[in-house]
């Protein structure tokens, strides 16, 4: 039996550390910001935007899950990170992940793992 949990990686943002997993919620409040088409969000391929957009939903995912207040857009993420500091491909890959999870499976056939 495979393990069906969500693939996830630590994120810290001001001074706090996030727990980054791309679940229902996370996708359902990317298709709210695309007028309920998610295949557009996706369209662009692997973008900042994009990214920051799946970033702020897993981050406020998280931090409604711990009892936090704080509540991030793709905007305001926009002004606080830096290139360096936005691991898009990682981000894209928990999205890609989490819609598609026989790709982890195949992976790991590949791998010999």
């Amino acid at each position: 039996m495979s393990d069906i949990r969500l693939e996830q990686m630590p994120f810290e943002v001001d001074g706090k550390t996030y727990q980054l997993r791309c679940n229902m919620n996370v996708l359902a409040d990317v298709q709210e910001l695309h007028n309920g088409d998610f295949v557009s969000s996706l369209n662009g391929g692997t973008t900042m935007k994009s990214a920051l957009e799946f970033l702020a939903a897993m981050l406020n995912d998280y931090a409604d899950e711990q009892g936090w207040e704080e509540r991030f857009t793709a905007r305001n993420l926009g002004r606080k990170l830096s290139l360096v500091d936005l691991p898009v491909d990682k981000i894209m890959r928990l999205v890609i992940r989490s819609i598609t999870p026989e790709s982890a499976e195949t992976e790991e056939v590949e791998s010999g793992n």
